[in-house]
Protein backbone atom coordinates (compact mmCIF):
# COMPACT_ATOMS: atom_id res chain seq x y z
CA UNK A 1 0.00 0.00 0.00
CA UNK A 2 1.28 3.40 -0.88
CA UNK A 3 2.23 5.35 2.21
CA UNK A 4 2.12 8.52 0.12
CA UNK A 5 -1.63 8.01 -0.14
CA UNK A 6 -1.97 7.47 3.61
CA UNK A 7 -3.20 3.96 3.02
CA UNK A 8 -3.86 1.69 5.98
CA UNK A 9 -1.70 -0.79 7.65
CA UNK A 10 -0.80 -3.72 5.88
CA UNK A 11 0.85 -4.76 2.69
CA UNK A 12 2.94 -2.54 0.62
CA UNK A 13 3.69 -3.56 -2.94
CA UNK A 14 6.96 -3.61 -4.84
CA UNK A 15 6.08 -0.60 -6.93
CA UNK A 16 5.06 1.59 -4.07
CA UNK A 17 7.62 3.93 -2.63
CA UNK A 18 7.02 2.73 0.89
CA UNK A 19 5.94 -0.87 0.96
CA UNK A 20 3.89 -1.43 4.08
CA UNK A 21 2.46 -3.15 6.59
CA UNK A 22 1.87 -27.52 9.62
CA UNK A 23 5.71 -25.23 11.42
CA UNK A 24 7.34 -25.74 14.75
CA UNK A 25 8.83 -22.56 16.13
CA UNK A 26 12.56 -22.62 15.53
CA UNK A 27 14.31 -23.69 18.69
CA UNK A 28 16.28 -20.79 20.05
CA UNK A 29 19.22 -23.09 20.60
CA UNK A 30 19.27 -23.82 16.89
CA UNK A 31 19.47 -20.19 15.91
CA UNK A 32 22.79 -18.77 14.87
CA UNK A 33 22.59 -15.85 17.24
CA UNK A 34 24.77 -12.81 17.51
CA UNK A 35 23.47 -10.35 20.08
CA UNK A 36 25.52 -7.29 20.91
CA UNK A 37 24.38 -4.55 23.25
CA UNK A 38 25.86 -1.08 22.96
CA UNK A 39 27.88 0.14 25.96
CA UNK A 40 25.56 1.28 28.73
CA UNK A 41 27.14 4.72 29.33
CA UNK A 42 26.30 5.89 25.82
CA UNK A 43 22.92 7.48 25.15
CA UNK A 44 20.52 5.32 23.16
CA UNK A 45 20.26 6.16 19.49
CA UNK A 46 16.79 7.42 18.70
CA UNK A 47 15.01 6.91 15.39
CA UNK A 48 15.93 9.77 13.13
CA UNK A 49 19.57 9.66 14.20
CA UNK A 50 21.81 9.15 11.16
CA UNK A 51 23.31 6.01 12.70
CA UNK A 52 19.90 4.27 12.70
CA UNK A 53 20.20 3.37 9.03
CA UNK A 54 17.95 1.47 6.65
CA UNK A 55 18.89 -2.01 5.54
CA UNK A 56 21.48 -4.38 6.97
CA UNK A 57 23.87 -3.32 9.73
CA UNK A 58 27.27 -4.46 10.81
CA UNK A 59 26.16 -6.74 13.67
CA UNK A 60 29.27 -5.82 15.66
CA UNK A 61 28.41 -2.12 15.66
CA UNK A 62 24.71 -1.62 16.41
CA UNK A 63 23.54 1.86 17.41
CA UNK A 64 23.46 2.48 21.17
CA UNK A 65 20.41 0.89 22.79
CA UNK A 66 19.88 -1.60 19.96
CA UNK A 67 20.43 -5.36 19.69
CA UNK A 68 21.25 -7.29 16.54
CA UNK A 69 20.13 -10.92 16.27
CA UNK A 70 21.24 -12.94 13.26
CA UNK A 71 19.47 -16.17 12.30
CA UNK A 72 19.65 -18.34 9.21
CA UNK A 73 17.45 -16.00 7.14
CA UNK A 74 16.97 -12.80 9.15
CA UNK A 75 18.91 -9.97 10.66
CA UNK A 76 16.70 -8.63 13.45
CA UNK A 77 17.54 -5.11 14.60
CA UNK A 78 15.74 -4.55 17.87
CA UNK A 79 15.22 -1.53 20.06
CA UNK A 80 13.00 -3.53 22.44
CA UNK A 81 15.59 -5.82 23.96
CA UNK A 82 17.20 -9.18 23.34
CA UNK A 83 14.46 -11.41 24.76
CA UNK A 84 11.74 -10.03 22.50
CA UNK A 85 14.10 -9.97 19.53
CA UNK A 86 14.88 -13.67 20.01
CA UNK A 87 11.19 -14.54 20.22
CA UNK A 88 10.36 -12.57 17.07
CA UNK A 89 13.33 -13.97 15.14
CA UNK A 90 12.28 -17.54 15.97
CA UNK A 91 8.69 -16.75 14.98
CA UNK A 92 9.70 -15.25 11.63
CA UNK A 93 11.94 -18.20 10.80
CA UNK A 94 8.92 -20.44 11.34
CA UNK A 95 6.74 -18.13 9.25
CA UNK A 96 9.31 -18.20 6.45
CA UNK A 97 8.96 -21.97 6.35
CA UNK A 98 5.19 -21.55 6.12
CA UNK A 99 5.49 -19.08 3.24
CA UNK A 100 7.92 -21.43 1.48
CA UNK A 101 5.62 -24.40 1.89
CA UNK A 102 2.73 -22.35 0.49
CA UNK A 103 4.71 -20.97 -2.48
CA UNK A 104 7.96 -22.93 -2.91
CA UNK A 105 10.88 -21.33 -4.70
CA UNK A 106 14.45 -22.29 -5.51
CA UNK A 107 15.64 -18.72 -5.42
CA UNK A 108 18.48 -18.05 -3.05
CA UNK A 109 17.56 -15.98 -0.02
CA UNK A 110 20.37 -13.58 0.83
CA UNK A 111 18.72 -12.66 4.12
CA UNK A 112 15.81 -10.47 5.19
CA UNK A 113 16.01 -7.48 7.52
CA UNK A 114 13.55 -6.84 10.34
CA UNK A 115 13.72 -3.62 12.33
CA UNK A 116 11.65 -3.46 15.55
CA UNK A 117 11.23 -0.06 17.22
CA UNK A 118 10.54 0.24 20.92
CA UNK A 119 7.10 1.87 20.63
CA UNK A 120 4.79 3.71 18.26
CA UNK A 121 6.36 7.17 18.70
CA UNK A 122 9.73 5.67 17.76
CA UNK A 123 8.13 3.93 14.77
CA UNK A 124 6.58 7.18 13.58
CA UNK A 125 9.89 8.99 13.99
CA UNK A 126 11.66 6.39 11.86
CA UNK A 127 9.11 4.93 9.51
CA UNK A 128 7.80 6.03 6.15
CA UNK A 129 4.21 5.24 7.01
CA UNK A 130 2.31 7.32 9.55
CA UNK A 131 -0.81 5.17 9.39
CA UNK A 132 0.53 1.62 9.61
CA UNK A 133 1.40 -0.78 12.39
CA UNK A 134 4.22 -2.14 10.25
CA UNK A 135 5.39 -1.95 6.64
CA UNK A 136 7.69 -3.62 4.18
CA UNK A 137 9.91 -1.36 2.07
CA UNK A 138 11.41 -3.07 -0.93
CA UNK A 139 13.48 0.02 -1.65
CA UNK A 140 15.06 0.03 1.82
CA UNK A 141 15.20 -3.75 1.93
CA UNK A 142 13.61 -4.07 5.34
CA UNK A 143 10.48 -4.97 7.26
CA UNK A 144 9.73 -2.40 9.98
CA UNK A 145 7.45 -2.70 13.00
CA UNK A 146 7.32 -1.82 16.67
CA UNK A 147 6.53 -3.32 20.05
CA UNK A 148 2.78 -2.84 20.46
CA UNK A 149 2.79 -4.19 24.00
CA UNK A 150 1.67 -7.66 22.89
CA UNK A 151 4.08 -10.22 21.47
CA UNK A 152 3.03 -13.82 20.85
CA UNK A 153 -0.01 -13.36 23.05
CA UNK A 154 1.89 -11.88 26.00
CA UNK A 155 0.62 -8.43 26.91
CA UNK A 156 2.66 -6.03 29.03
CA UNK A 157 0.60 -2.85 28.70
CA UNK A 158 -2.38 -1.61 30.74
CA UNK A 159 -5.91 -1.36 29.41
CA UNK A 160 -6.22 0.97 26.41
CA UNK A 161 -9.61 2.29 27.51
CA UNK A 162 -10.82 3.73 30.81
CA UNK A 163 -13.41 6.12 32.18
CA UNK A 164 -12.68 9.74 31.39
CA UNK A 165 -12.11 12.16 34.24
CA UNK A 166 -15.34 13.05 36.05
CA UNK A 167 -17.25 10.29 34.25
CA UNK A 168 -19.16 7.44 35.86
CA UNK A 169 -19.61 9.09 39.23
CA UNK A 170 -23.08 7.64 39.69
CA UNK A 171 -22.08 4.06 38.95
CA UNK A 172 -22.12 1.35 41.60
CA UNK A 173 -19.07 -0.68 42.60
CA UNK A 174 -20.50 -3.64 40.70
CA UNK A 175 -20.83 -1.55 37.55
CA UNK A 176 -17.30 -0.21 37.92
CA UNK A 177 -15.99 -3.75 38.31
CA UNK A 178 -17.86 -4.81 35.19
CA UNK A 179 -16.37 -1.87 33.30
CA UNK A 180 -12.88 -2.92 34.35
CA UNK A 181 -13.63 -6.40 33.04
CA UNK A 182 -14.83 -5.01 29.72
CA UNK A 183 -11.82 -2.70 29.47
CA UNK A 184 -9.51 -5.71 29.74
CA UNK A 185 -11.50 -7.64 27.14
CA UNK A 186 -11.50 -4.68 24.76
CA UNK A 187 -7.75 -4.25 25.18
CA UNK A 188 -7.14 -7.91 24.38
CA UNK A 189 -9.50 -7.76 21.41
CA UNK A 190 -8.24 -4.52 19.88
CA UNK A 191 -4.50 -4.50 20.59
CA UNK A 192 -2.24 -5.63 17.78
CA UNK A 193 0.09 -8.55 18.43
CA UNK A 194 3.48 -7.55 17.05
CA UNK A 195 4.31 -11.10 15.98
CA UNK A 196 1.09 -11.42 14.03
CA UNK A 197 1.50 -8.05 12.35
CA UNK A 198 4.96 -9.16 11.25
CA UNK A 199 3.52 -12.46 10.00
CA UNK A 200 1.28 -10.44 7.70
CA UNK A 201 4.05 -8.10 6.53
CA UNK A 202 6.50 -10.96 6.27
CA UNK A 203 4.26 -12.48 3.60
CA UNK A 204 4.65 -9.32 1.51
CA UNK A 205 8.40 -9.44 1.99
CA UNK A 206 8.44 -13.07 0.87
CA UNK A 207 6.00 -12.49 -2.01
CA UNK A 208 8.23 -9.82 -3.59
CA UNK A 209 11.19 -12.15 -3.18
CA UNK A 210 9.14 -14.97 -4.75
CA UNK A 211 7.80 -13.09 -7.77
CA UNK A 212 10.66 -10.70 -8.54
CA UNK A 213 8.01 -8.51 -10.14
CA UNK A 214 7.23 -4.81 -10.13
CA UNK A 215 3.63 -5.60 -11.14
CA UNK A 216 1.36 -5.40 -8.14
CA UNK A 217 -1.04 -8.11 -7.05
CA UNK A 218 -4.65 -6.97 -6.44
CA UNK A 219 -5.14 -5.63 -2.94
CA UNK A 220 -7.87 -8.12 -2.00
CA UNK A 221 -5.52 -11.04 -2.66
CA UNK A 222 -2.28 -9.46 -1.43
CA UNK A 223 -3.83 -8.23 1.81
CA UNK A 224 -6.14 -11.21 2.19
CA UNK A 225 -3.26 -13.69 2.06
CA UNK A 226 -1.31 -11.48 4.48
CA UNK A 227 -4.24 -11.65 6.90
CA UNK A 228 -4.43 -15.42 6.40
CA UNK A 229 -0.81 -15.76 7.52
CA UNK A 230 -1.45 -13.21 10.26
CA UNK A 231 -3.58 -15.86 11.95
CA UNK A 232 -0.86 -18.55 11.87
CA UNK A 233 -0.57 -19.83 15.44
CA UNK A 234 1.91 -22.06 17.25
CA UNK A 235 0.15 -25.34 17.98
CA UNK A 236 2.34 -28.23 18.96
CA UNK A 237 -0.72 -30.47 19.16
CA UNK A 238 -1.76 -29.71 15.61
CA UNK A 239 -0.24 -32.92 14.25
CA UNK A 240 1.76 -30.91 11.74
CA UNK A 241 5.46 -31.64 11.49
CA UNK A 242 6.04 -27.92 11.86
CA UNK A 243 3.77 -27.34 14.83
CA UNK A 244 1.96 -24.30 13.39
CA UNK A 245 -1.63 -24.23 12.24
CA UNK A 246 -3.28 -22.06 9.61
CA UNK A 247 -6.93 -21.21 9.15
CA UNK A 248 -7.97 -19.67 12.46
CA UNK A 249 -10.70 -17.06 12.07
CA UNK A 250 -9.55 -13.45 12.23
CA UNK A 251 -11.88 -12.02 14.88
CA UNK A 252 -11.10 -8.42 14.11
CA UNK A 253 -11.92 -8.86 10.44
CA UNK A 254 -15.17 -10.62 11.33
CA UNK A 255 -16.24 -7.71 13.53
CA UNK A 256 -15.42 -5.14 10.84
CA UNK A 257 -17.13 -7.19 8.14
CA UNK A 258 -20.21 -7.57 10.32
CA UNK A 259 -20.45 -3.82 10.70
CA UNK A 260 -20.04 -3.43 6.94
CA UNK A 261 -22.84 -5.90 6.31
CA UNK A 262 -25.15 -4.11 8.74
CA UNK A 263 -24.53 -0.63 7.33
CA UNK A 264 -24.51 -2.00 3.76
CA UNK A 265 -21.03 -0.74 2.86
CA UNK A 266 -19.81 -4.26 1.99
CA UNK A 267 -19.79 -5.30 -1.66
CA UNK A 268 -20.16 -8.59 -3.52
CA UNK A 269 -17.37 -11.08 -4.11
CA UNK A 270 -17.27 -10.47 -7.90
CA UNK A 271 -17.24 -6.70 -7.42
CA UNK A 272 -14.34 -6.77 -4.97
CA UNK A 273 -12.36 -8.86 -7.48
CA UNK A 274 -12.46 -5.92 -9.89
CA UNK A 275 -11.36 -3.23 -7.42
CA UNK A 276 -8.31 -1.15 -8.18
CA UNK A 277 -6.14 -0.25 -5.21
CA UNK A 278 -7.72 3.17 -4.92
CA UNK A 279 -11.19 1.64 -4.63
CA UNK A 280 -9.98 -0.87 -2.05
CA UNK A 281 -8.67 1.94 0.14
CA UNK A 282 -11.87 3.99 0.08
CA UNK A 283 -13.29 1.86 2.90
CA UNK A 284 -10.31 -0.05 4.27
CA UNK A 285 -11.98 -1.37 7.41
CA UNK A 286 -14.64 -3.22 5.46
CA UNK A 287 -12.73 -4.08 2.29
CA UNK A 288 -9.71 -5.45 4.13
CA UNK A 289 -12.14 -7.61 6.10
CA UNK A 290 -13.78 -8.79 2.87
CA UNK A 291 -10.39 -9.57 1.31
CA UNK A 292 -9.46 -11.71 4.31
CA UNK A 293 -12.84 -13.46 4.30
CA UNK A 294 -12.57 -14.32 0.61
CA UNK A 295 -9.12 -15.85 1.06
CA UNK A 296 -10.21 -17.64 4.25
CA UNK A 297 -13.33 -19.03 2.56
CA UNK A 298 -11.37 -20.39 -0.38
CA UNK A 299 -8.31 -21.65 1.50
CA UNK A 300 -10.34 -23.49 4.15
CA UNK A 301 -13.09 -24.76 1.85
CA UNK A 302 -14.19 -28.40 1.82
CA UNK A 303 -14.10 -28.32 -1.98
CA UNK A 304 -10.53 -29.21 -3.08
CA UNK A 305 -10.92 -27.24 -6.32
CA UNK A 306 -11.80 -24.08 -4.40
CA UNK A 307 -8.93 -24.66 -1.99
CA UNK A 308 -6.54 -24.50 -4.95
CA UNK A 309 -7.92 -21.17 -6.23
CA UNK A 310 -5.54 -18.88 -4.32
CA UNK A 311 -2.34 -20.88 -4.99
CA UNK A 312 -3.28 -21.15 -8.68
CA UNK A 313 -3.87 -17.39 -8.91
CA UNK A 314 -0.51 -16.56 -7.38
CA UNK A 315 1.43 -19.09 -9.45
CA UNK A 316 -0.22 -17.98 -12.67
CA UNK A 317 0.37 -14.33 -11.81
CA UNK A 318 4.05 -15.10 -11.17
CA UNK A 319 4.31 -16.40 -14.73
CA UNK A 320 2.08 -13.94 -16.61
CA UNK A 321 2.53 -10.73 -14.57
CA UNK A 322 -1.03 -10.01 -15.73
CA UNK A 323 -3.59 -10.48 -12.99
CA UNK A 324 -6.60 -9.78 -15.22
CA UNK A 325 -5.65 -12.73 -17.40
CA UNK A 326 -4.80 -14.89 -14.40
CA UNK A 327 -8.15 -14.17 -12.76
CA UNK A 328 -10.06 -14.96 -15.95
CA UNK A 329 -8.12 -18.21 -16.35
CA UNK A 330 -8.48 -19.44 -12.76
CA UNK A 331 -12.17 -18.54 -12.43
CA UNK A 332 -13.10 -19.72 -15.95
CA UNK A 333 -16.33 -21.72 -15.89
CA UNK A 334 -17.07 -20.81 -12.29
CA UNK A 335 -20.59 -19.65 -11.48
CA UNK A 336 -19.63 -16.39 -9.75
CA UNK A 337 -23.17 -15.63 -8.58
CA UNK A 338 -23.36 -19.01 -6.85
CA UNK A 339 -19.88 -18.53 -5.39
CA UNK A 340 -20.89 -15.11 -4.08
CA UNK A 341 -24.06 -16.53 -2.51
CA UNK A 342 -22.16 -19.37 -0.84
CA UNK A 343 -19.47 -17.03 0.48
CA UNK A 344 -22.11 -14.60 1.78
CA UNK A 345 -23.97 -17.39 3.54
CA UNK A 346 -20.73 -18.50 5.20
CA UNK A 347 -19.97 -14.94 6.33
CA UNK A 348 -23.28 -14.84 8.15
CA UNK A 349 -22.29 -17.91 10.18
CA UNK A 350 -19.19 -16.24 11.64
CA UNK A 351 -19.15 -15.25 15.29
CA UNK A 352 -19.10 -11.45 15.42
CA UNK A 353 -18.82 -11.24 19.21
CA UNK A 354 -17.36 -7.94 20.31
CA UNK A 355 -16.70 -6.68 23.85
CA UNK A 356 -17.21 -3.19 22.46
CA UNK A 357 -20.74 -4.15 21.56
CA UNK A 358 -21.17 -5.48 25.09
CA UNK A 359 -20.00 -2.14 26.46
CA UNK A 360 -22.53 -0.28 24.32
CA UNK A 361 -25.28 -2.72 25.16
CA UNK A 362 -24.73 -2.75 28.90
CA UNK A 363 -23.83 0.89 29.51
CA UNK A 364 -25.23 2.79 26.54
CA UNK A 365 -28.13 4.16 28.53
CA UNK A 366 -25.95 5.64 31.27
CA UNK A 367 -22.72 6.57 29.50
CA UNK A 368 -21.77 8.09 26.12
CA UNK A 369 -18.75 7.43 23.92
CA UNK A 370 -17.22 10.65 25.26
CA UNK A 371 -17.28 9.24 28.80
CA UNK A 372 -14.34 6.99 27.91
CA UNK A 373 -10.69 7.92 27.51
CA UNK A 374 -9.27 5.84 24.69
CA UNK A 375 -7.91 5.91 21.15
CA UNK A 376 -10.00 7.53 18.45
CA UNK A 377 -10.55 4.24 16.64
CA UNK A 378 -12.15 2.69 19.71
CA UNK A 379 -14.36 5.72 20.25
CA UNK A 380 -15.55 5.31 16.65
CA UNK A 381 -16.32 1.63 17.08
CA UNK A 382 -18.23 2.28 20.30
CA UNK A 383 -20.16 5.10 18.66
CA UNK A 384 -21.02 2.80 15.76
CA UNK A 385 -22.66 0.33 18.12
CA UNK A 386 -24.47 3.14 19.91
CA UNK A 387 -25.70 4.43 16.54
CA UNK A 388 -26.98 0.98 15.50
CA UNK A 389 -29.43 -0.02 18.21
CA UNK A 390 -30.84 -2.85 16.07
CA UNK A 391 -27.42 -4.47 16.25
CA UNK A 392 -27.14 -3.50 19.91
CA UNK A 393 -30.27 -4.62 21.78
CA UNK A 394 -30.40 -3.93 25.52
CA UNK A 395 -28.80 -6.53 27.73
CA UNK A 396 -31.13 -8.78 29.68
CA UNK A 397 -30.12 -6.94 32.82
CA UNK A 398 -29.15 -3.37 32.00
CA UNK A 399 -26.81 -1.68 34.47
CA UNK A 400 -28.88 0.05 37.08
CA UNK A 401 -28.16 1.53 40.46
CA UNK A 402 -27.47 -1.27 42.88
CA UNK A 403 -27.68 -3.96 40.22
CA UNK A 404 -24.80 -6.13 39.08
CA UNK A 405 -24.37 -5.76 35.32
CA UNK A 406 -24.66 -9.00 33.38
CA UNK A 407 -21.22 -10.47 32.93
CA UNK A 408 -22.00 -12.69 30.02
CA UNK A 409 -24.45 -10.93 27.74
CA UNK A 410 -24.64 -12.62 24.40
CA UNK A 411 -22.82 -10.64 21.77
CA UNK A 412 -22.55 -12.91 18.78
CA UNK A 413 -25.43 -11.50 16.75
CA UNK A 414 -25.24 -12.61 13.15
CA UNK A 415 -25.34 -10.09 10.32
CA UNK A 416 -28.66 -8.46 9.69
CA UNK A 417 -31.08 -10.69 7.84
CA UNK A 418 -30.92 -10.11 4.14
CA UNK A 419 -27.88 -7.83 4.33
CA UNK A 420 -25.00 -9.81 2.97
CA UNK A 421 -21.73 -8.80 1.35
CA UNK A 422 -23.36 -9.89 -1.85
CA UNK A 423 -25.69 -6.92 -1.71
CA UNK A 424 -23.51 -5.05 -4.18
CA UNK A 425 -23.58 -1.85 -2.19
CA UNK A 426 -20.93 0.64 -3.23
CA UNK A 427 -18.19 1.82 -0.87
CA UNK A 428 -19.15 4.31 1.78
CA UNK A 429 -19.73 7.68 0.20
CA UNK A 430 -17.06 10.25 0.84
CA UNK A 431 -14.63 7.85 2.50
CA UNK A 432 -11.01 8.56 1.67
CA UNK A 433 -7.90 6.42 1.96
CA UNK A 434 -6.87 8.50 4.94
CA UNK A 435 -10.15 8.05 6.77
CA UNK A 436 -9.86 5.79 9.80
CA UNK A 437 -6.51 4.42 8.70
CA UNK A 438 -4.36 5.31 11.66
CA UNK A 439 -3.51 2.58 14.13
CA UNK A 440 -6.47 4.09 15.86
CA UNK A 441 -8.54 3.06 12.91
CA UNK A 442 -8.73 -0.67 13.54
CA UNK A 443 -7.28 -1.34 10.09
CA UNK A 444 -4.44 -3.57 11.07
CA UNK A 445 -4.85 -7.28 10.85
CA UNK A 446 -3.47 -7.41 14.31
CA UNK A 447 -6.00 -5.15 15.89
CA UNK A 448 -8.32 -7.37 17.77
CA UNK A 449 -7.17 -10.60 16.24
CA UNK A 450 -4.67 -11.71 18.82
CA UNK A 451 -4.84 -15.07 20.53
CA UNK A 452 -7.20 -13.68 23.15
CA UNK A 453 -9.55 -12.14 20.65
CA UNK A 454 -12.22 -14.76 20.96
CA UNK A 455 -13.16 -15.92 17.50
CA UNK A 456 -10.85 -18.40 15.94
CA UNK A 457 -9.41 -19.88 19.10
CA UNK A 458 -8.65 -23.56 18.80
CA UNK A 459 -8.87 -25.53 15.61
CA UNK A 460 -10.40 -23.65 12.69
CA UNK A 461 -13.84 -24.65 11.50
CA UNK A 462 -14.14 -25.39 7.81
CA UNK A 463 -16.47 -23.04 5.96
CA UNK A 464 -19.65 -24.48 4.58
CA UNK A 465 -19.14 -26.20 1.25
CA UNK A 466 -20.53 -24.18 -1.68
CA UNK A 467 -23.81 -25.40 -3.17
CA UNK A 468 -23.50 -28.23 -5.67
CA UNK A 469 -22.82 -27.01 -9.14
CA UNK A 470 -22.74 -23.44 -7.99
CA UNK A 471 -19.15 -22.52 -7.59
Amino acid sequence: MDASRNAPLECRSATRRASRCALAPVALAALVVLAILAPAPRAAAAPGDPIVRQGKWNPKEPPPGWVVIETKHYQVQSQCGKTKALALSAHLESMLELYGKFMPTRQKNDGFVLKVLEDRPAFLAYGRSKTALAYYSQGDGELVGYDTGVILGKRDIPAVIKLAADSGKGLTNAQLQRLDQLFEQITDAYTADTARVLSHEGWHQYFHFYTKSIVTMPAWLDEGVGDYFFMAAPDEGSGSVHGYRLGDVNANRVRALHRGVVDKSAVSFPKLLTFAQEQYYTNPLVFYAEGWSMVQYLMQNDDPDLRETIPKLIRDFKDTKNFTKSTAKVFKGRDMAALDAAWSAWVETLDASDPMRDLAREFGTVLTAQDFATEERLTKVLQWYLDHPDDNPPAAAAPAAGATPGAGAASGASPASGASPASGASPASGASPAADTSPAADTSPAAGAGPAAGAGAGKPAKPAQPPKGGS
